[in-house]
Parts: C-alpha cells; sequence; structure tokens
C-alpha cells in the first residue's frame, strides 16, 4: 500500500533526489560561553525556591499575622475587662 493518498501526487523522483543536496547545513557556532550559562541555570534552580515554595510560605506567614491579630483581640478584650473590674472594685 502506498502512503501517499490519491489527492497526494507524488514528488517527482529527480527532485527527491536533489532535495538533500539543495539544502545545506545551517553553520556551526562554536559552543564559546554556553555553558556559563548552563551553570547559571543549574545554580539557579538549586538557590531559588519553586513557586509553590513561595506561595505556601505566604501563606503560612498570612495565617500567622491572621492569628496573631485574633490573639491580640482576645488579648485586649481580656485586659479591658480586667481594668473594668479593677475600677468596679475600688469604687
Amino acid at each position: 500500500m502506498s502512503r501517499w493518498a490519491f489527492w497526494h501526487q507524488r514528488p517527482p523522483e529527480t527532485a527527491a533526489a536533489a532535495a538533500p543536496d539543495a539544502v545545506s547545513a545551517p553553520p556551526r557556532r562554536p559552543a564559546g560561553f554556553y555553558w556559563v550559562g548552563d551553570a547559571l541555570q543549574l545554580l539557579l534552580a538549586w538557590l531559588l525556591p519553586s513557586g509553590a515554595v513561595v506561595v505556601g510560605a505566604l501563606g503560612q506567614f498570612m495565617l500567622a499575622l491572621v492569628l496573631l491579630a485574633i490573639t491580640f483581640g482576645v488579648w485586649l478584650r481580656l485586659w479591658r475587662s480586667r481594668q473594668r473590674r479593677r475600677a468596679a472594685g475600688l469604687r
């Protein structure tokens, strides 16, 4: 079975044979200092946390702030009620 569909025409044999010769390989560039970029990318991947770690840390920090605000509100309420009781007892 041919791999060419009925509506496709086969390329001429001469064009198929000449095609690899017509396309020349791109000129090679020397490697140069590409290893510096690779090393820097590897170093940053090890040193910098990923996005999920940063979001998780920010979430923990915000949770700590909310709990601290709630704790401060409870402490303030207890302290004010203590002050009121002292003031009521002295009168």
